[in-house]
């Protein structure tokens, strides 16, 4: 896994992943491998959503403080 990609791109390798897992596609032996895999793409697509969250919520804090967010 490469450390720039973006969100789509790890969700698109994950799901590929699970897609290949339910089909049968992946043998035993790298089994254990590809689920080590999955996993730390999880918590790499949970951090960037929960870093997004953060940054909307803050966008949305500015435009509750009175004198901030207006356009003039």
């Amino acid at each position: 896994m490469k450390q720039k990609n973006t969100f789509s791109e790890v969700l698109k390798e994950l799901e590929e992943t699970v897609k290949r897992m339910n089909n049968g596609e992946i043998s035993i032996d790298k089994l254990g491998e590809t689920v080590k895999d999955a996993v730390k793409k999880i918590k790499l697509l949970k951090k960037q959503l929960k870093e997004t969250e953060t940054e909307i919520e803050e966008v949305f804090k500015e435009l509750e403080e009175p004198g901030k967010g207006d356009a003039n």
